[in-house]
């Protein structure tokens, strides 16, 4: 998805009424005023109604102010789900985390921003499920899973972790931390969520082209794909490795032991989502790439890969039946 400019300001407008409505404000001072600034301000640069600094590193602009725009887009859309108002007190860590995007790397000790990641997931399953409940944000104990679901016919949960490391025994033990609390939960069905976006090589994904000239005074030149496919491959790159680093260091067999209940599989979604610059009509606009990658370490069940297809569908607004690009 290219940075959207044409509706972008409008959309911040939209979520400050409906944070207002709920009892809430951006408040000043904060990583949501900033981005929320950075947003109308590119805009106006955009507009040719202020001058851009050709020197300034748009990496780090657009992936704020396009990380935010997707966060928002997914809270105004659902906003009328029947389940919404048990979102609501995730709404405030929008203020409170040092970083208040998923596109950007946040601090080890950003709880804030992990549990950011479970209303984002929660909202993508209110696009295809009912009952939605999310874990409360200040009270919870660490020991069910983040949410829980009604999908096709049974209680679903999902266990959202987030990386800062790329150890596979740390991964691997986050998995089954992940999976203890499903199996403990009321629901039939679950699977793992992993954040990886602290682990992504932002500069792989859109690098500057000219660094050395940078270094000695130059303006940056940043990279532009020719497709969306190169970004995306060196993004799902991470699912595999991991896939292959956790059977070599941990054992099929052990990994096939997270499948023993048969509530959830032996495997594990990732989620990505980092900004790149992909050709388009000729230009080189910002685009944000974000999936869910299923990584399967043994046979997998069709219910989960159908979860997973659901939920890029959601986070991409399509509808089941819908192609993928």
């Amino acid at each position: 998805m290219t940075f959207p400019f044409d509706t972008s300001e409008q959309l911040i407008f939209e979520f400050e009424q409906l944070l207002k409505r709920n009892g809430l404000v951006v408040q000043a001072n904060t990583d949501l005023e900033r981005i929320s600034f950075a947003i109308l301000e590119n805009n106006a640069k955009h507009k040719k109604e202020i001058v851009h600094n050709d020197q300034t590193d748009i990496r780090d602009i657009f992936s704020d102010v396009a990380g935010l725009i997707d966060f928002v887009s997914q809270i105004v859309k659902h906003q009328s789900h029947k389940d919404f108002s048990k979102l609501v007190p995730h709404l405030q860590l929008l203020n409170t985390s040092s970083t208040s995007v998923l596109t950007t790397k946040s601090k080890v000790t950003d709880e804030g921003n992990n549990k950011l990641f479970e209303l984002y997931i929660a909202l993508l399953c209110m696009g295809f499920s009912e009952n939605v409940d999310l874990d409360d944000p200040k009270n919870s104990k660490g020991d069910n899973p983040d949410i829980i679901f009604d999908y096709k016919g049974e209680k679903w949960a999902i266990a959202c972790k987030a990386m800062h490391s790329d150890k596979e025994k740390t991964l691997y033990d986050t998995i089954v931390k992940g999976t203890d609390q499903i199996n403990r939960s009321i629901a039939t069905k679950g699977i793992v969520a992993v954040n990886l976006k602290n682990i992504i090589d932002r500069n792989e994904i859109w690098p500057i082209t000219n660094q050395e000239d940078v270094v000695k005074g130059d303006d940056p030149l940043f990279g532009c794909f020719s497709t969306i496919e190169a970004p995306l491959n060196i993004l799902q790159k991470y699912g595999t490795n991991f896939q292959e680093k956790l059977i070599e260091a941990i054992g099929v067999d052990s990994l096939k032991k997270l499948a023993d209940t048969k509530k959830c599989p032996a495997g594990f979604l990732i989620f990505l989502q980092a900004v790149t610059s992909v050709m388009h009509q000729g230009n080189c606009p910002a685009t944000i790439l974000k999936t869910f990658n299923l990584v399967e370490l043994d046979n997998v069940d069709t219910c989960f890969k159908e979860l997973g297809n659901d939920l890029n569908l959601s986070m991409h607004n399509r509808r089941q039946g819908e192609n993928r690009s």
